[in-house]
């Protein structure tokens, strides 16, 4: 490995003193670096960069994979951030994670994405890829959305609800999660779907395979919002649908940790720290 990305979250105030050192540490060992913040990921040279290593929590992660996927590179991350489900190192550890990654002495785990397309009408309104979830939920007056939901053209069921959730196994562990949805080991490739706090209507989760399209349909007058990784994408009305596949692309993540590693992050991850 040549040249290694750096990618940080800006608004955490330990991100910089340790950018400082682990270019000083990678410059000692030979190694060129190349610095943005994550929400810039576009400003790296990505046919250049053997691997990104992500300063912060799972957000900057979920940065960096949507802008690494389609190269191929991987990712490593150190944690900054309050969980970090998806991030190898901790801030005391990263020289010794990094120092095996630059060795040569890691595997390679990859996790499925997600493409979505907005519609409206016959128009394409937008494109986006997800590593952990997609969801149309409520818009901004905050009233519950109808949506009608179909996979590969037949219907599935109309949700009365305050959004509905498309996970990855990877999303699984997040806002599906918190929803009431089942955790799917992250080597699994399948599409979940997790209905928030719905009214009168299906309110079990659903697990899909891989290979479905899953349209949403939203009905009635009622807004609603698309995010994407938790980032707003696009405001929703009457007819607008959301389309969702398995994405062509994978994230790739450097792994030093065993590969039963999974298991225990769960446990010690869902332990309440109140690290607020």
């Amino acid at each position: 490995m040549k040249t290694i990305g750096i990618l940080y979250n800006p608004h955490i105030a330990q991100a910089r003193p340790l950018i400082e050192k682990m270019v000083a540490w990678m410059e000692q060992r030979g190694q060129r670096t190349q610095t943005c913040a994550a929400d810039n990921s576009a400003a790296l040279c990505w046919q250049e960069i053997d691997l990104v290593v992500t300063l912060g929590g799972d957000g900057s992660i979920l940065r960096a994979a949507r802008a690494a996927a389609p190269h191929e590179t991987p990712i490593l991350g150190v944690n900054l951030g309050r969980v970090g489900f998806l991030t190898e190192a901790e801030p005391e550890t990263w020289r010794e994670v990094l120092s095996r990654a630059l060795a040569g002495d890691y595997w390679i785990e990859e996790r499925m994405m997600l493409s979505t397309t907005i519609r409206r009408d016959d128009e394409r309104l937008g494109q986006a890829e997800a590593l952990n979830d997609i969801v149309v939920g409520r818009g901004a007056r905050a009233r519950v959305v109808h949506l009608r939901a179909k996979v590969d053209g037949g219907h599935l069921a109309t949700y009365v609800a305050d959004g509905l959730i498309v996970a990855t196994p990877t999303g699984s562990t997040a806002y599906a999660l918190a929803a009431g949805g089942p955790v799917l080991p992250p080597q699994l490739r399948n599409i979940l779907l997790v209905p928030v706090a719905p009214h009168l209507s299906m309110e079990r989760p659903v697990v899909l395979s891989e290979g479905v399209t899953v349209c949403i349909t939203v009905t009635g007058e009622r807004e609603a919002a698309l995010t994407v990784d938790g980032e707003i994408r696009a405001e929703l009305v009457d007819r607008d649908q959301v389309i969702v596949t398995a994405s062509p692309h994978a994230a790739r993540f450097a792994r030093v940790q065993e590969r039963t590693y999974f298991y225990k992050t769960l446990l010690t991850r869902l332990t309440p720290r109140n690290k607020f």
